[in-house]
This record gives structure tokens, C-alpha cells and sequence, in this order.
């Protein structure tokens, strides 16, 4: 059984991205993430095949590496999982920690399922993130169950997110019954969002114990 670790947050945005604060720099993050305690921290920023802040970025987060912390800090992405199937990550940094992720919508079951399951079928994806059903659709107990079964195969974690509340309950009973892989995630893009898993008590309670 893998329980959450309220120490860990495998999500974490900076100022990196057009809708964050500008202040939230990987400094700053990093020393308010040391005063609440956390022994990990994952930056993940958004990321596209056509990003090109990222060696800056990348350049930020080993400076604070080297500057010294008792915290275990990894850099990361996050990135959308497209309609191909593939995810929304240049090939070079395909060896970084990676959360695929949906951010569009498909209103279309069938095209949703083809691409969850190749973004878990790749190699170079590590973690799927804020998972969840769109209004127009959710998935069946048996499709869970095929889901976790990939997941299983594939080595992947899902993460439990506290910005959106997900994945479902039912859909964590069944991960959790077939023990899939959980972490936590606050999907922060404020200083105060670092760490705070408040919004999912009841599903971080349900899956520790």
C-alpha cells in the first residue's frame, strides 16, 4: 500500500509560466517550502515543445540545489498529453520527472481512453496528473480496473491533486485496491498553495487508512 506523504509535494509551479505571480521564483518557493517543513519538493512547470525558458529554468533550480538545503528537490515538467497520444515535452528533456496531464477538453470518451493509455505507455512519463472524468463522461468500475492495470504495468504514479480535487473517490477506491502507485500534489501557483493538501483531507484519510 503506497500512503501519502503530507512531506512531499510532487507539484509545484514558479514564475515560469504567464499566470503565475512573478515573484514566485524557485528561491522563493524553495525557502517557504523549507519553513512548512516539506522534505520534497517537485518543480514542474508547464512545459511545451516549443518552450524555450527552460535551460534558465533548469540553470534556477540547480543554483538552489548547490546553494544547500535539507530538502530533496527535482526538476520537473508538467505536460499535456495530446490527442495523439503523445505528450507536449521536447524529446531533450524527455529524462526529467514528468507529469502528463489533460488540459483541453475532448468530449469524447473513446478519444480521452486512446490518449490516457499511450501517455502511460511511454517511457518517459512518470506521473499522471489531476486525473478525472469530463462532464460528458466518466469511466465504467471495468475500465478502471484496465486503467490500473496499465498503470501497474507501466511503473506510473497518479497523483492525488489538491487543486482540483482528484481523482474522484470511486476512482481512488479502485486504485487503491489494485495498489497503484499515489503521491501527492498541491498543484500550487501561489506561495501558500506550497504543501497545503486542506481541500483533500477526506482523500488523503481514505487512502492512508
Amino acid at each position: 500500500m503506497h500512503l501519502l506523504d503530507l512531506k512531499k509535494d510532487y507539484h509545484v509551479h514558479s514564475n515560469y509560466n504567464d499566470h503565475s505571480p512573478q515573484d514566485l521564483s524557485v528561491e522563493r518557493v524553495t525557502r517557504y517550502a523549507e519553513t512548512i517543513d516539506l522534505d520534497t519538493l517537485a518543480f514542474t512547470e508547464h512545459v511545451r515543445k516549443t518552450s524555450d525558458w527552460i535551460p534558465k529554468y533548469l540553470d534556477d533550480i540547480d543554483r538552489i540545489i548547490s546553494s544547500g538545503t535539507n530538502m530533496t528537490i527535482i526538476a520537473g515538467f508538467e505536460a499535456k498529453i495530446l490527442k495523439d497520444g503523445t505528450v507536449d515535452v521536447p524529446s531533450e528533456y524527455e529524462g526529467h520527472f514528468l507529469i502528463a496531464s489533460f488540459h483541453t477538453k475532448y468530449y469524447d470518451k473513446q478519444d480521452w481512453l486512446f490518449s490516457l493509455e499511450s501517455a502511460i505507455s511511454l517511457p518517459y512519463v512518470n506521473v499522471i496528473g489531476h486525473l478525472g472524468p469530463e462532464e460528458s463522461f466518466d469511466l465504467t468500475d471495468e475500465e478502471l480496473i484496465e486503467i490500473s492495470q496499465l498503470l501497474k504495468s507501466n511503473n506510473k504514479t497518479i497523483e492525488v491533486n489538491a487543486k482540483y480535487r482528484r481523482p474522484p473517490m470511486k476512482w481512488l477506491q479502485i486504485f487503491k485496491e489494485n495498489n497503484i502507485r499515489l503521491h501527492l500534489g498541491s498543484d500550487a501557483h501561489s506561495l501558500t498553495e506550497v504543501g497545503n493538501f486542506s481541500s483533500i483531507t477526506s482523500l488523503i484519510e481514505y487512502i492512508n487508512n
